[in-house]
C-alpha cells in the first residue's frame, strides 16, 4: 500500500473509511488519466466520449433531449450546454428543436461523430479491459458487487 502512503494515507486498523474513499479516488484518477491519454489523439475528452456514446447508443436515430443526456452523465445543465456547444461546433452532434416544443433540444450524433466513435471504440475498450484485468476475475466480481452496493446505499441513481 505504498501508493496510498504517497498521498499521506496511512493504513491502520481503524481508518478503513479513509482508505476506501481515498483509494477509490486514486483508482479513479489513474483510470481517468489513462483513458484521457488514449482519447487525446481523437480530440476527445472523456466527457465528450461519454456524451457521444450516450447519444449514439441510447438516443439512436431519435436522439435524446439535452436534459436526458445530462441526467445520464450526472452533469449539471450549464456544463451539459457547454459540452454540447463544443460537440456541435466540432460537427460531432446536431441540436434540433423538438416538434411542438421548441424549448426542448434534441441531440443527434452526426456521421462524423459516429465515425470518430467507431475509430476510438476498439482501443478504448481494450484499455478498459487492461485496467480492469489488473485484478483477478473473482476480485473484479467482488469489487463490482461492492461498488454497486455502495452506489445503491448512497442513492446514486439515474
Amino acid at each position: 500500500m505504498k501508493t496510498l502512503k504517497n498521498f499521506g494515507i496511512e493504513i491502520k486498523k481503524d481508518n478503513h473509511q479513509e482508505v476506501a474513499i481515498y483509494g477509490l479516488a486514486c483508482v479513479y484518477s489513474f483510470i481517468d488519466k489513462e483513458i484521457s491519454a488514449y482519447l487525446r489523439p481523437y480530440n476527445l475528452s472523456l466527457a465528450k466520449f461519454n456524451a457521444l456514446m450516450v447519444i449514439q447508443h441510447i438516443g439512436k436515430e431519435k436522439g435524446l433531449s439535452q436534459i436526458e443526456i445530462g441526467r445520464r452523465l450526472i452533469v449539471t445543465a450549464s456544463n451539459m450546454t457547454r459540452l454540447l456547444d463544443k460537440l456541435v461546433k466540432e460537427g460531432l452532434v446536431e441540436r434540433l428543436s423538438r416538434k411542438g416544443d421548441r424549448r426542448v433540444n434534441i441531440i443527434k450524433i452526426t456521421k462524423k461523430g459516429t465515425e470518430i466513435l467507431d475509430k476510438a471504440w476498439p482501443g478504448y475498450h481494450k484499455k478498459i479491459l487492461e485496467l480492469a484485468n489488473l485484478l483477478e476475475k473473482d476480485e473484479l466480481k467482488e469489487t463490482a458487487k461492492l461498488i454497486v452496493k455502495w452506489c445503491n446505499k448512497l442513492g446514486v441513481s439515474r
